[in-house]
């Protein structure tokens, strides 16, 4: 169930030959200056590991946990080290060994892949933020992290809606003379931005394309996966197949979200987790080779001229667009956003100064090093302020809640939204 077998682990420990390019791109190390952030450090203490020459010690898995995988290391690489593989299979090599956090392994093992437990949680985190999160004192020690950094302010999470996305009753006008496309919602698309969802779906109704929202499909498992938790991963990728593409149905043409990382690991991920199982193996790379992340597919249905930005005269809300990692890199897709936002006739677009570079999210990377997190993503909220631009969009869950919480610190009335709600909103 691992992304990448211990020989090909050992391989590319050996191709690094520690020439620290990835010193002048690594978001943890530009922030930290110390060996152990960069990835030749981390791939360095690894490799030891791997020979048992090192002790999982807590200052190691610190170390190990302290990274985006952002990828950015291995654009930069010479010898195209695949640091993001190496970096998740020594996690998972610590949840085998039960030496990751038993908190993680009970959220990404027992909680989430739960159809049930999941959302009760949810629906109880979001009475509970109601009815005391956001009425206990400023000064009690009540606060969970979840709702207070470590300073004691406030974090910018949107609320939970009510009812869930999956929850609702949906009715589409489904048309013959269309593709067929399946809508994987995301959690944050389910939970907390349905707008994200919507906009898919407007975009989907208005070239007449078939519409399918599995109501069974559960969270990407790209959480769990990162902090190497391959076995609830799995059994999310088992369930993300099964009502996606369910055995004995019509399948749809495409699969589309408005979360470029969701669809990474759809696309890239969910083929290898169950890579093992006989009868799910072909029907996973089926559903591989349909995944299309939503700005790709606009461009592909739309097929629209190539858009020049103009210069914003009007006095039409300034979009600006910030790369996420699983898109620009991952996909290697960057100018079909940046043309669905330039053919907006009510918004006008910008480009700020380092699109790329990685807004320090990583999942679970923001909860355990939030100070660090927050560290990284200055450099791009200075990046949006210059810009002047009036909204941020981005196709990624995770970009969009990090840079509403950077923002909410300093500009609180720039926006954050998705591509996908771009088109619902300015289109």
């Amino acid at each position: 169930m691992s992304a990448v077998s211990q020989s090909e682990i050992a391989k590319q420990l050996d191709l690094c030959v520690k020439c620290g390019a990835c010193m002048a791109v690594c978001p943890v190390y530009l922030a930290q200056r110390h060996e152990r952030g960069v990835a030749r450090g981390k791939l360095a203490l690894i490799k030891e590991r791997e020979a048992n020459h090192l002790a999982a010690t807590s200052g190691y898995m610190q170390t190990i946990n302290a990274c985006l995988l952002c990828g950015s290391c291995t654009q930069s690489c010479p010898n195209q080290v695949d640091t993001k593989s190496v970096v998740q299979a020594a996690r998972a090599r610590l949840v085998l060994d039960r030496k990751s956090s038993r908190i993680k392994r009970f959220v990404f093992g027992r909680l989430l892949p739960s159809r049930r437990l999941w959302p009760l949680v949810l629906k109880g985190l979001r009475l509970g933020r109601v009815v005391w999160a956001k009425r206990v004192p400023a000064e009690s020690g009540m606060y969970l992290r979840l709702f207070r950094d470590g300073s004691g302010r406030r974090r910018k999470i949107p609320d939970l809606v009510a009812p869930f996305f999956l929850d609702r009753k949906h009715v589409f006008e489904n048309h013959t003379d269309g593709a067929r496309v399946a809508v994987f919602t995301g959690c944050l698309g389910n939970y907390m931005h349905p707008q994200a969802v919507e906009g898919i779906i407007s975009f989907l109704q208005r070239n007449r394309y078939g519409i399918q929202v599995p109501a069974a499909q559960g969270c990407c498992g790209l959480a769990a996966f990162g902090v190497g938790d391959n076995r609830a991963a799995r059994n999310l990728a088992v369930r993300n197949l099964d009502a996606l593409l369910p055995a004995g149905a019509a399948w749809p043409d495409y699969i589309t979200t408005p979360c470029a990382s969701c669809a990474y690991m759809l696309k890239n991920h969910l083929p290898e987790l169950i890579s093992d199982d006989p009868q799910r193996a072909e029907r996973a790379k089926e559903l591989a080779s349909r995944v299309v992340p939503f700005s790709r597919l606009w461009e592909q249905m739309c097929r629209p001229a190539r858009v020049v930005a103009a210069e914003n005269t009007s006095k039409k809300p300034v979009l600006t667009y910030h790369d996420p990692c699983h898109l620009s890199r991952g996909f290697g897709e960057k100018d079909a956003p940046r043309n669905l936002l330039q053919s907006l006739s009510g918004a006008g677009f910008v480009e700020m100064e380092h699109p790329c570079k990685c807004c320090g999210h990583g999942g679970s990377f923001n909860i355990s090093n939030y100070d660090l997190s927050l560290e990284i993503a200055q450099k791009k909220v200075d990046g949006i302020l210059s810009s002047g631009a009036d909204v941020v969009v981005t196709e990624c869950s995770g970009c969009l809640l990090q840079l509403l919480d950077a923002l909410a610190k300093v500009k609180p009335d720039i926006e954050v939204i998705t591509t996908a709600e771009s088109f619902l909103r300015y289109s």
